[in-house]
């Protein structure tokens, strides 16, 4: 037998399934130190946070990156983990080992996704346990957007848009 979709509670107006999953993603979320990933935080305190499943050749991640000046003045802090979708040692993982072992990650990682070269270099970095966490979570697709707390927010969001979400969630959370 073979059950697929959501689970609705009709009462309460709530995904059942996706509230499950979040939870799940919160705990794989707390396995993924912080300072294994590419953060790039607004002026001042955070307003939000949100952690993006991020591959360096797909293109609504570049167009989520290009617009990441402006998700920063909104007060959003975005934490970027890594998901080469061509899989473990494909050409586009080794171009994310490259990023994520560079000696300033967020510059590799924004030339990256401008098809500006960035220099081979290895070292033991997070990107496979990053990729397996993403598989973990249910990632379907880059960007993989995500709260904090593990709530999907969707795929790309332009950032009037994705504002807009984390402010639903958060007035959600408070009722």
């Amino acid at each position: 037998y073979l059950f697929q979709g959501g689970l609705l509670d009709i009462a309460n107006r709530k995904d059942m399934a996706e509230a499950a999953m979040a939870k799940l993603r919160v705990d794989v979320l707390k396995t993924l130190p912080v300072e294994d990933r590419i953060v790039f935080s607004p002026a001042g305190k955070p307003k939000h946070t949100v952690v993006v499943l991020t591959d360096i050749e797909c293109g609504y991640c570049r167009k989520f990156h290009t617009d990441i000046a402006e998700i920063n003045r909104r007060g959003i802090e975005v934490e970027y983990l890594a998901f080469p979708r061509a899989g473990l040692g494909s050409a586009d993982y080794r171009k994310m080992v490259s990023v994520w072992c560079a000696d300033d990650r967020k510059k590799a990682l924004t030339d990256a996704k401008n098809d500006r070269a960035v220099p081979n270099k290895t070292c033991k970095t997070p990107v496979d346990m990053q990729y397996n966490a993403g598989l973990r979570m249910g990632l379907e697709g880059t960007p993989m957007l995500l709260t904090s707390d593990g709530q999907f927010l969707g795929g790309y969001l332009p950032p009037d848009v994705l504002q807009q979400r984390l402010e639903q969630v958060e007035a959600e959370r408070g009722k």
